[in-house]
């Protein structure tokens, strides 16, 4: 390990010292704030490398549609907050068939999000709205804020989503996982409802956008803490099934979806917008402290099912399972989902300017 020896003080510098020591105390009362630094921990996100995102860009000419005047009404962040994880491996039929017994192992996990509010979530989805529209702006665009557009009778009257009453947010099942995710924008009137048609749904009529002076155009990002996975494995006389749960935040996924002049398409090819081909990962290793709350993995039936497999000679079940709780670190969270969002919103602003 490395030591550093101190210096000796210059003589300048240690008179500034005793003179600065010597100030009366009122003087000393009106010295502007120091802003602290930041912690280690969101410091050390903000120092991380930046984020290398893959992205399909389809059809930036609708962005020029009128005259480089895009609307951004909202944004949408959505932020998992419970789930679990199962799997379940099951010895091959050739040993039942061989006179042997079907054995089977099952896993599964739960995990929840503590420390993440409605308050955070908002903050978040507003820094990303701001800086998802700057870079527009940048990239040689005018564009209209829910500010600019708000008072259109057709905006103000757009239905807007209901809030959980656990969170006071929207939530979101994931077809096909068990999974929920609250969703956020950066204001209450900003969360228009989600439907058949996306996050367009409330700017549709008749299978044309509302707007007719600006092409349409919102932002969708899926910041996924913690992260599960699960395995399962075999071998000679033996199987097994494993989960993990793990404090690593990724960007699931995000998008920039737009609609400009309606015009009809043939063929298929790539969305108008941006969307992220794959997961970014590892926005932070450690979005928070993670515990397993509980160990529920069922004892008694395990011992059951391996005794009636013997006195029967059937196959047996056994099963392990857990809870688990992020509490995430509040200001690194935010850090390291801002981190992956203005990383996807600098490919956006770069896929506007080729225009």
């Amino acid at each position: 390990m490395k030591s550093t020896a101190l210096r000796p003080l210059k003589k300048s510098a240690l008179a500034l010292m005793l003179a600065t020591a010597l100030l009366p105390l009122h003087a000393q009362e009106t010295t502007e704030p120091v802003t602290p630094a930041a912690s280690e921990p969101v410091a050390a996100v903000a120092a991380a490398a930046p984020l290398a995102v893959a992205v399909n860009v389809g059809h930036v000419g609708d962005l020029a549609d009128y005259g480089k005047v895009v609307v951004v009404p909202t944004a949408y962040v959505k932020f998992l907050v419970d789930g679990s994880v199962f799997v379940a491996k099951q010895s091959s039929g050739l040993l039942s068939m061989g006179g042997g017994s079907s054995n089977s192992v099952k896993a599964k996990a739960k995990y929840k999000v503590a420390g993440l509010d409605k308050a955070l979530a908002q903050e978040i989805a507003k820094r990303a709205y701001d800086d998802f529209v700057a870079g527009l702006r940048a990239a040689g665009y005018t564009v209209l804020t829910y500010d600019d557009i708000k008072t259109r009778d057709y905006v103000a009257s757009a239905s807007r989503a209901s809030p959980d009453g656990d969170w006071g947010l929207p939530t979101e099942k994931v077809v096909g996982s068990r999974d929920t995710y609250v969703v956020a924008t950066p204001s209450d009137e900003m969360a228009f409802k989600i439907g058949f048609t996306g996050p367009f749904a409330e700017f549709i009529s008749m299978g044309k956008p509302r707007f007719n002076d600006a092409t349409l155009v919102i932002p969708v990002y899926t910041i996924t803490a913690p992260q599960s996975a699960s395995e399962t494995s075999s071998g000679f006389n033996r199987i097994s099934a494993e989960v993990s749960v793990m404090p690593n935040m990724n960007l699931s996924n995000a998008q920039a979806l737009w609609m400009g002049k309606p015009r009809v398409r043939m063929g298929g090819g790539n969305f108008p917008g941006v969307v992220t081909k794959g997961p970014v990962y590892n926005l932070t290793e450690k979005a928070g402290e993670l515990v397993k709350a509980s160990d529920t993995t069922p004892t008694a039936a395990n011992a059951l099912s391996k005794t009636l497999s013997m006195l029967a000679g059937g196959g047996s079940i056994s099963s392990s399972s857990a809870d688990y709780v992020l509490t995430i670190d509040r200001d690194v969270y935010s850090a390291a989902a801002l981190r992956g969002i203005s990383s996807f919103n600098a490919e956006v602003s770069k896929a506007a300017a080729a225009q």
